[in-house]
């Protein structure tokens, strides 16, 4: 038998032959890096150092993979065979001190292990390793590639039904601008967005609405992705195409790559360690998450995540106080980062928890998206469907102060709701607002 343990997700274990020898095989520890590397080449990239043409992408590292492992199974068997040739020589030594009974021992120990060998390869069913027993966390993947697949029909329907989703929105926004409450058209209008999770619909909508409602800037609060890797960035490069210009945070989803590869499209602002822009008429000023955790950390310290995001935000709160300008907007990930920016600004955006809240602290608005992706992805795995959460934000553009907030919600896979509610500035301290339900 065949077995791989891949702590903590669980056991693997295969009837792939018979006989008295068997293959254990565990994972110590991922070199990050190459895994990185390794997943941005079954991404797509062509070109690759070794790969042929008319090859598909990822299949010369398949190959690489599948002669690394044979090479390994041949050292394997030549350390073992020679362990146990000199083991047994040893033991014979030992026992009974005469050369002849060494030779006779290695013998019979050569032969036992070329009989098992023998018993392995004929009775060898690689086939097996197709359905192979799983123990632990990974006894859920057969059903989770169920409603994978499920959720795959679902997702693939539902984008061809986002265009109608999308002129809901659209239709509806233009329904509050009739409203007796209307704010006219004059305003800066800044769409917000945070939490996108690699949803690629996220980002299709927020093409859309940057057309349709005439935005002047796009605000995006962080976990634009999962893991931070080659792969999820490439999905960020349509960023560039967008005709406003993109303001961005770093989220402790994303890695330092992620900020880099947006740092370098033309018209994306990333906003870290204090940093200011000003954007049709408004002045921004942000910092990046100062964790990266696409895994959950395993015993940390209590409070020790708390007191590291504080103290960003502090620094964000001094670099706003030293600026020659005021600050309209500051934008962070984690709201545990925005608390010492209360008094110091008059807005501040985040996102981190997934749902939409708010709070007024020392003259401070903070604002908290919920996921403009659904979650993500990750929402696919058979649990209830997510909303869009997104929101434009209306600003006097004399003053600078924000107006009024169009908080629009389009229906996650499966459903085909949209609701656009539109808050006055003022409404958030008095807790209601005014909505367009569709």
């Amino acid at each position: 038998a065949s077995r791989l343990a891949l702590p903590p997700a669980g056991r693997l274990a295969a009837d792939t032959h018979a006989g008295p020898l068997g293959l254990r095989v565990g994972v110590a520890e991922v070199d990050l890096p190459a895994a990185r590397r390794l997943l941005g080449t079954l991404g797509g990239a062509r070109d690759r150092p070794g790969e042929q043409p008319g090859e598909q992408p990822g299949e010369h590292v398949a190959q690489e993979l599948a002669a690394d492992a044979r090479a390994a199974l041949r050292a394997l068997a030549l350390r073992s065979s020679a362990a146990a040739l000199a083991g047994g020589a040893a033991a014979c030594a030992l026992v009974f001190r005469d050369p002849r009974a060494v030779g006779l021992g290695a013998a019979v120990v050569a032969g036992g292990l070329g009989a098992a060998g023998a018993v392995a390869a004929a009775t060898a069913r690689p086939q097996a390793l197709t359905r192979p027993t799983l123990s632990g966390p990974l006894s859920r993947v057969p059903a989770l590639a169920g409603a994978v697949r499920n959720a795959r029909a679902d997702f693939t329907a539902y984008s061809g039904r986002l265009a109608q989703l999308t002129s809901g929105v659209t239709r509806l926004a233009a329904r509050l601008q009739e409203l007796p409450a209307g704010i006219g058209e004059d305003t800066t209008r800044v769409l917000w967005i945070s939490d996108v999770h690699n949803n690629p619909q996220a980002h299709a909508l927020v093409r859309v609405l940057v057309e349709e409602l005439r935005v002047h800037v796009v605000v995006d609060t962080g976990d634009s992705t999962d893991l931070g890797t080659e792969v999820e960035n490439r999905q960020l490069a349509g960023t560039a195409q967008l005709p406003v210009p993109y303001l961005w945070v770093r989220g402790n989803h994303d890695s330092a790559a992620t900020q880099e590869f947006l740092a370098a499209l033309p018209n994306v602002h990333v906003l870290d360690g204090g940093a200011v822009v000003e954007v049709a008429g408004l002045r921004f000023a942000g910092t990046g998450d100062p964790r990266f955790t696409p895994v959950k950390r395993l015993q940390e310290e209590p409070g020790a995540a708390r007191r590291e995001l504080v103290r960003a935000g502090e620094a964000l709160a001094a670099a706003i106080r030293d600026s020659p300008a005021p600050v309209d907007v500051a934008l962070v990930h984690e709201p545990a980062m925005a608390a010492p920016l209360h008094g110091h600004v008059p807005l501040v955006l985040d996102g981190h928890v997934h749902h939409r809240r708010h709070r007024t602290r020392a003259g401070t608005l903070e604002l908290t998206q919920g996921s403009s992706g659904g979650a993500g992805l990750r929402a696919l795995d058979g649990g209830d469907a997510a909303p869009l959460e997104l929101s434009v934000l209306h600003f006097d553009p004399a003053t600078q102060a924000l107006v009024a907030v169009d908080e629009i919600t389009v229906g996650g896979v499966g459903e085909q709701r949209v609701l656009v509610e539109r808050r006055a500035a003022s409404a958030y301290a008095a807790g209601h607002g005014s909505g367009a339900p569709g």
